[in-house]
């Protein structure tokens, strides 16, 4: 019995394995099952004893190339983590992507080469519903540092849309992903991304992330004066075209927002 379980395991990580390549290069609507049995040695029945059929297969191999941050907006319900929290695991999810090539070969299939239509319509569906979650918890997260920094000035509710930002925040990292994949890789996922990001976020921040804080102190020493002294890493101030966000500095300290 274990046997025959261990072989029907594998046989199923056979057709997902040829169905992520097919879907990769020929996109979704352009695979068809026949294509999938064949590149995996099987027959279209042994596929169907598996899955229902295409739909089934790409929810399977979706699931299999999860990102890092999925896990921390599931478990973000309970409390909402900070902002601080958030940027680094948005960080974290980038590096994971950046080094992983099943995961840009799945969001390159669900971002470019899968067509949300006809039998597809569920998947987009889910992944509409996915996103719609994620959104919510972000603006949680920044409704609860708003909140907290709006008591802190004694002012009443937050003068910013946390639903607003979070829309920001979710389509920035997106875009990032979407361009990174079709330019083919053509700039650093993590560098850059880590970058914009934290401008976005710099109002909600105490500390400024340390790429910030080395980006602009480079920036400030190569437009010093020849004979000038370095600012001190506390004092530096944003330079035009640097990456250093303009609303935070490096010297504040407490509990990120």
């Amino acid at each position: 019995m274990r046997r025959t379980k261990d072989e029907a395991e594998r046989t199923r990580e056979a057709i997902l394995d040829a169905a992520e390549t097919l879907f990769y290069e020929n996109g979704v609507a352009g695979t068809s099952l026949a294509q999938i049995a064949s590149a995996a040695g099987l027959t279209r029945g042994a596929i169907y004893w598996h899955f229902s059929g295409k739909l089934d297969l790409l929810r399977d191999v979706a699931d299999r190339a999860r990102l890092p941050q999925e896990s921390f907006f599931r478990t973000a319900n309970a409390e909402p983590p900070s902002v601080r929290e958030l940027y680094d695991n948005t960080v974290e999810a980038l590096a994971f992507l950046a080094s992983d090539e099943r995961a840009q070969r799945v969001m390159t299939i669900l971002m470019f080469r899968c067509e949300y239509v006809g039998e597809m319509q569920p998947a987009m569906e889910r992944r509409t519903s996915a996103d719609e979650e994620m959104r919510a918890v972000i603006a949680r997260i920044f409704h609860h540092s708003l909140s907290r920094r709006a008591m802190e000035r004694g002012e009443g509710q937050p003068a910013c849309d946390p639903r607003a930002i979070a829309s920001g925040y979710f389509c920035a990292v997106s875009g990032l992903i979407g361009e990174w994949l079709k330019s083919n890789r053509a700039f650093d996922l993590v560098d850059v991304g880590s970058r914009v990001l934290a401008r976005l976020v710099a109002d909600h921040l105490d500390t400024l992330p340390e790429v910030v804080l080395a980006s602009c102190r480079h920036a400030s020493r190569h437009t010093l004066a020849p004979h000038a002294q370095p600012a001190s890493q506390s004092s530096i101030a944003p330079v035009a075209g640097s990456c250093c966000p303009p609303a935070a500095t490096s010297s504040r300290r407490g509990r990120t927002g």
